[in-house]
């Protein structure tokens, strides 16, 4: 199983002759242009024209990145959570790609030996996503939000899980979950530190911005240590 990190949460996932591209924000310029990579991504969508299927945890413009996905194949099937909201399936139709919806913790097969499973975050607590509001009223109902979904991707030897934008607060019924379902977990990809509003959208200093951010990202320099492109298992 082979993983190849590019920027974000943009990951292809290789194994048993089939290529997995997560989350592909690969184009400068979401959110009305304010949100690019540095350094900047050498972008050459042809290199991609052989990837079997396309995951998308969520619709937030840094994983669902229609900059970036205009650009791909649109013969690529496009994998998503079952959400009770459809607004991500829609938008993602109408630009002509193929969506197939998966249920909560449902392990699927994809082709040859490689499966994959999506788990949505299950709770919801605004004092840590900074959202400051609850969730929509489906937890109680369907078990899930509306938002943010975590995957696993396993050939039969190998376990990879992707936890995107989801931290163990807002989603340890289905960490705990996946942990019994999965007894043994080769490869863990975790969020990455700078997809938020803090510190430089709250009541700070600018010394306390500055001083916030530098230990942010002394934090995901200690995290990816050794780390390279390509980590193979």
């Amino acid at each position: 199983m082979k993983l190849t990190f590019f920027q974000s949460s943009a990951v292809m996932i290789e194994t048993k002759g089939v290529k997995i591209l997560c989350d592909p924000w690969l184009v400068d310029g979401e959110l009305y242009g304010s949100w690019n990579h540095y350094p900047p991504i050498d972008f050459q969508p042809q290199n991609f024209n052989d990837v079997d299927f396309i995951y998308l945890s969520h619709i937030h413009q840094d994983h669902f990145s229609k900059k970036s996905l205009s650009k791909l194949n649109k013969d690529i099937p496009v994998i998503i959570h079952n959400f009770e909201n459809k607004i991500l399936r829609e938008n993602i139709k109408e630009m002509g790609f193929k969506v197939n919806e998966l249920n909560h913790n449902d392990r699927t097969h994809l082709k040859n030996q490689v499966f994959i499973n999506i788990l949505a975050a299950d709770n919801c607590d605004p004092s840590i996503c900074y959202k400051y509001f609850g969730c929509a009223p489906l937890e109680s109902k369907y078990g899930s939000t509306s938002i943010d979904t975590m995957s696993v991707i396993d050939d039969q030897d190998n376990v990879l899980v992707n936890t995107n934008d989801c931290p163990f607060e807002l989603s340890f019924t289905a960490a705990t979950t996946l942990k019994e379902k999965y007894s043994k977990i080769d490869m863990l990809l975790v969020g990455y530190t700078s997809a938020s509003a803090y510190p430089q959208c709250f009541t700070l200093s600018e010394a306390e911005k500055i001083r916030e951010k530098e230990r942010m990202f002394l934090n995901y320099r200690l995290l990816s240590h050794g780390r390279g492109n390509k980590l193979e298992k």
